[in-house]
């Protein structure tokens, strides 16, 4: 064990109730579930089942969202195992609480402290443990291996800050990533990165997040919708963040001098600002309302999101969709989702966050960067000629995500055999 290994090792241990304190201060605030807190520290009242279990480890939403469709492709050939789902965020669980398929259990994953991580792997006893994306906590992964648990990465990314950063520090990653099983990253660049850090059986595998399950929308709720819309001409601003609305209402009124009874729908990356923009709105000029108000839509032109869980209803409700995160340097959030249910994606300049993405949906011709805020309306406006009259996933789109898919699976496969070989 290196030095740096071992004082982290023994800080953790140290600081642990520290750590407890501070998760109980989230909690507090409301940035952790106050309900399961136990299972932060390693603990939970949920029995382990009597299966081989998988355990798969995603950080926040968007890996969470991902990493339901390789859970469920596992489920699929390995009928006989259970998975255990880890997600950091109060967030991340509520989207997906609802589409968790049969035999997953959902846990908070443990606080990085030794004593955490030994209780949590001393109660699931996992098989295998596959981290998704590049939150590598030291300990963790250091007791699961020392367990003799085949450790895998999938969707392996680090920002060439980070690169950066655990290269002053490559005496402790080195050692873990060396150990790895399978390194499967997003690129070939990427690759390079994990190699320099010390990884070893790495393969390029993509973006996981392009092999994600569409969402599931409730039709009557969508007719429900469009009769409400009457056939106004729509689309949709999503996920976004101040100093984007501003430019969304700019486009908002330079599309009614062509559209007068246009609809823009609204919906801000963190729905708590929603009021906010409801004031925006009316200083505008702007009549607007919030989707919790339940008002009839006749007399308003802007229809603010402020619900969780709805995204999908108002990707497939639109033709075209402009992607948050882009016209301000955010870095661009996940536009896949957008993109499945048939909507065309507009997208600024600034996608460094998820650059891979944007390139393949570009690469696929559904979606188009607007390189000026000037150009928004001119970029929306073609997408009114006619009606969207579903919200099937394009074909081309399909077709990649299923073979991405299946290419994953020829990774995992001499793994997971192994799970069915136990149980003869």
């Amino acid at each position: 064990m290196s030095l740096i290994r071992s004082a982290y090792y023994g800080l953790s241990w140290l600081g642990a109730p520290c750590v407890s304190a501070y998760i109980a201060w989230r909690a507090f605030k409301g940035y952790e579930d106050k309900s399961r807190l136990s299972e932060r520290v390693g603990k939970t009242s949920v029995s382990r089942p009597d299966k081989p279990l998988v355990w798969v480890h995603a950080v926040s939403v968007g890996e969470a969202v991902a990493a339901l469709a390789l859970i469920q492709a596992i489920i699929r050939k390995y009928p006989e195992v259970c998975v255990l789902l880890t997600t950091t965020t109060v967030s991340s669980y509520k989207v997906i609480k609802n589409r968790l398929p049969k035999n997953v259990i959902h846990q908070y994953c443990p606080v990085d402290t030794p004593q955490a991580v030994q209780r949590f792997l001393e109660h699931w006893q996992a098989y295998i443990a596959i981290w998704i994306e590049s939150e590598l906590w030291p300990n963790l992964l250091h007791e699961t291996q020392k367990r003799g648990i085949p450790s895998i990465l999938l969707n392996g990314r680090i920002s060439l800050k980070s690169f950066s950063n655990w290269q002053k520090l490559k005496g402790m990653i080195s050692p873990l990533l060396s150990r790895l099983d399978l390194c499967a990253v997003q690129s070939e660049e990427q690759a390079s990165f994990f190699q320099a850090l010390g990884a070893s059986s790495i393969s390029v595998m993509g973006n996981i997040k392009l092999m994600m399950t569409p969402l599931q929308v409730d039709p009557k709720k969508i007719g429900a919708f469009q009769k409400e819309i009457n056939g106004r001409p729509v689309w949709l601003a999503a996920s976004t963040h101040p100093g984007e609305e501003e430019i969304v209402l700019k486009a908002h009124k330079l599309l009614k001098r062509e559209h007068p009874d246009l609809l823009t729908i609204l919906v801000p990356r963190h729905i708590e600002r929603a009021p906010s923009l409801k004031e925006l709105a009316a200083s505008k000029g702007i009549p607007s309302t919030l989707r919790t108000e339940g008002t009839s839509l006749k007399e308003v032109e802007l229809y603010i999101g402020n619900t969780l869980g709805e995204m999908g209803l108002f990707y497939a409700l639109t033709p075209v969709v402009l992607m948050g995160a882009t016209l301000v340097p955010k870095g661009g959030h996940n536009p896949v989702e957008a993109a499945q249910m048939g909507a065309f994606v507009l997208h600024g300049p600034h996608t460094f966050n998820n650059h891979q993405l944007y390139t393949i949906l570009n690469s696929l011709e559904v979606s188009q960067s607007v390189q000026e805020e000037n150009q928004l309306a001119s970029s929306v406006l073609p997408w009114f000629k006619k009606q969207k009259e579903g919200f099937e996933e394009p074909p081309p789109l399909k077709a990649y995500r299923d073979e991405g898919l299946k290419n994953l699976m020829k990774l995992l496969n001499p793994f997971l055999k192994t799970l069915r070989k136990e149980r003869e």
